[in-house]
């Protein structure tokens, strides 16, 4: 009789194969119940393992000693985002130099985490879906509770073999298809063998799984009990990024009709409320309680004002300049990052601020780029000289964060409130005694206000806020109605003769962040307009690598350089190390096999019915 351990917290549930040969650590955790497979027909029993795969989401995976890996969130920012173009400076030393050497080597963490997390919440869900027999074409006499989630473990498994699609299977226009060799496909729980099989088998299997589940969820007339849970809603979202794959444009349009209705497109307090909670557009979200996992919750790391952004001095997050440039110089989108052209919104008597020009952000006495770190940091050059009437990068910075969080952060502000001055390079000091703090403005009692640590990159965001009581805790967005309406408007267009539909859909998103928003475009310059207009609403939320993947566009990130202010504003040291040739083959869709992640060697030294030569090769 086979058994298998329900423990809420984590991925200690594991059975997938991949795991086995994770660290003593990770396996070494206690369950809090063991349970034969056969009791998954009670309907509290199967509750618990649904239970633990939706808190795998949010937990610790593969030991302390790699503790930022803490699930969906996690594995959305080093694979989604740091592989792509347009988000910069998290990670390691060598910031996203990651993003173009480690997804072409097997043995590297940034494939394993993705193989492994996935892979975990398919085994887990093959429980579930063996052991509960009713299907929507014989339910039988099978609990309504039963089939509510039968219907969330359909969604969950759909969910992880579309992801893994997109990180290790090819390209649309590679697949002749998809009748290419792609990944390995679980149907039975369990960590036998397991050969490689095609595209089209991984994707007939989603849209299965999503059909079966809509019906189900239909049948069982359940709930869900919280945003990081699944519903008929998530199922349709996760078919329509399926169908985008897979290219199949009236698939895509139809289930992300459904996905988001009961929602709407988020007006601007909402945008600027920082995604600590729930809003108007959610459809799946980060649990944000963080029993368990504490300061090794996403917000602690990658929030904007969450405790080791400055603590590590890794900043949360930049956005590369090339997309910011490319976006409508009106669209309120832009006031999340920390860019050039905030100088004009400085006061000139704000110390030297009036003296610096947008060129500065290339100027190396105002702008740190020390060889040993990846970033380009905005706060370690010097304070404004009121004698030589130079520097003030400091101050001009710390002004805009006071601005924007005064005047633009819509959150709740008494819950962002810290007395703990090395928290985040967003806490305001009331008292500003330490000598690298910078006064911005006085209360209404005339306390001196400071910004403490303002430990920023060029690019700097403010999009994330997390609660500093609940360990930057937040609901992070992995679903919402912005993708579902920005998918209608892509997928119209590339059906053809549908520009019009195309336009509205894009209109419903980009009125909301352009004022006097007219959409105007046609042709190339209107499917443009739709790619960076997902591109920059969905920033940080996981879509960077597999959409620039998808749209078969270079992943070109431009190096910051002195006194330049044509180039970018990517760290130099990402690239010290690598040849002018290397950089071009890494920036082309030739790389890693068509931008392939590799499979990871702990899975091939573990399953030896993987073929490798089976993969088709991308010259």
């Amino acid at each position: 009789m086979k058994k298998i351990s329900i423990y809420m917290a984590a991925a200690t549930l594991a059975c997938s194969g991949v795991l086995v040969s994770c660290s003593d650590n990770y396996l070494a955790v206690d369950p809090e119940t063991e349970y034969a497979d056969s009791q998954l027909t009670d309907p509290s029993v199967a509750r618990g393992l649904l239970n633990g795969i939706f808190e795998s989401m949010n937990t610790i995976y593969d030991g302390y000693e790699w503790n930022q890996n803490t699930g969906e969130s996690y594995v959305n920012t080093i694979s989604g985002d740091c592989c792509g173009v347009d988000y910069m400076g998290l990670y390691t030393q060598g910031g996203n130099f990651h993003s173009y050497a480690f997804i072409n080597d097997p043995s590297e963490y940034v494939n394993g985490i993705a193989w492994m997390y996935y892979y975990n919440i398919v085994n887990l869900s093959n429980y579930l879906i063996t052991n509960i027999s009713a299907t929507s074409d014989n339910p039988g006499d099978t609990v309504e509770e039963l089939l509510f989630i039968k219907a969330s473990a359909l969604t969950m498994r759909a969910h992880a073999y579309t992801r893994l699609l997109g990180y290790f299977g090819n390209r649309w226009e590679d697949s002749d298809n998809g009748e290419v060799y792609s990944i390995v496909m679980r149907t039975e729980p369990g960590t036998g063998e397991s050969p490689l099989v095609k595209m089209n088998d991984v994707l007939n299997l989603i849209y299965s799984d999503c059909d079966e589940a809509c019906k189900l969820f239909d049948m069982s007339g359940g709930t869900r009990n919280g945003s990081y849970e699944v519903n008929k809603n998530v199922a349709c979202g996760i078919w329509a990024r399926a169908a985008l794959i897979k290219h199949d444009w009236q698939t895509a349009v139809d289930k992300a009709k459904i996905a988001r209705e009961g929602t709407s497109i988020m007006d601007e307090k909402e945008l600027f409320s920082g995604f600590a909670g729930d809003n108007s557009e959610t459809i799946w979200s980060m649990n944000p309680n963080t029993d368990g996992i504490g300061t090794w919750s996403w917000g602690y790391k990658y929030a904007c004002n969450g405790h080791y952004v400055s603590y590590w001095n890794r900043g949360g997050g930049a956005i590369n300049i090339d997309l910011y440039n490319a976006t409508d110089p009106k669209d309120i989108r832009r006031r999340f990052f920390w860019m050039p052209d905030h100088l004009a919104e400085v006061p000139k008597s704000f110390r030297g601020a009036g003296n610096l020009k947008e060129k500065d952000f290339w100027n190396p006495e105002l702008v740190s780029y020390d060889t040993q770190d990846a970033y380009l940091w905005m706060n370690q050059g010097p304070k404004y000289n009121r004698k030589t009437k130079k520097g003030g990068m400091i101050e001009a910075l710390a002004w805009w964060m006071y601005n924007y969080y005064q005047n633009y952060f819509t959150g709740d502000k008494s819950s962002m409130t810290s007395d703990d001055a090395q928290y985040c390079y967003y806490h305001i000091d009331r008292i500003g005694t330490d000598k690298r703090s910078v006064a911005v403005g006085n209360d209404t009692k005339g306390v001196i206000y400071a910004m403490m640590d303002i430990n920023a990159q060029f690019g700097a965001q403010t999009k994330f806020w997390g609660n500093p009581s609940q360990y930057a805790s937040l609901s992070m967005p992995w679903m919402r109605a912005s993708e579902m309406a920005l998918t209608e408007a892509e997928a119209y267009y590339m059906m053809g003769g549908k520009e019009a539909e195309a336009r509205a859909a894009l209109t419903e998103v980009q009125s909301k962040r352009i004022p006097n928003y007219n959409c105007t475009a046609s042709g190339q310059a209107l499917l443009d307009e739709i790619r960076i207009s997902r591109r920059m609403e969905l920033w940080g939320e996981g879509f960077g690598f597999t959409d620039m993947k998808r749209w078969n566009l270079p992943h070109i990130r431009r190096v910051w350089k002195p006194n330049d202010p044509t180039s970018g504003n990517v760290a130099p040291l990402e690239y010290s190390a690598i040849s002018d040739d290397m950089l071009k083959l890494m920036e082309s869709q030739k790389y890693s096999n068509g931008w392939r992640f590799r499979i990871p060697k702990r899975e091939t030294d573990f399953n030896p019915a993987i073929d490798l030569s089976l993969l088709k090769q991308i010259n």
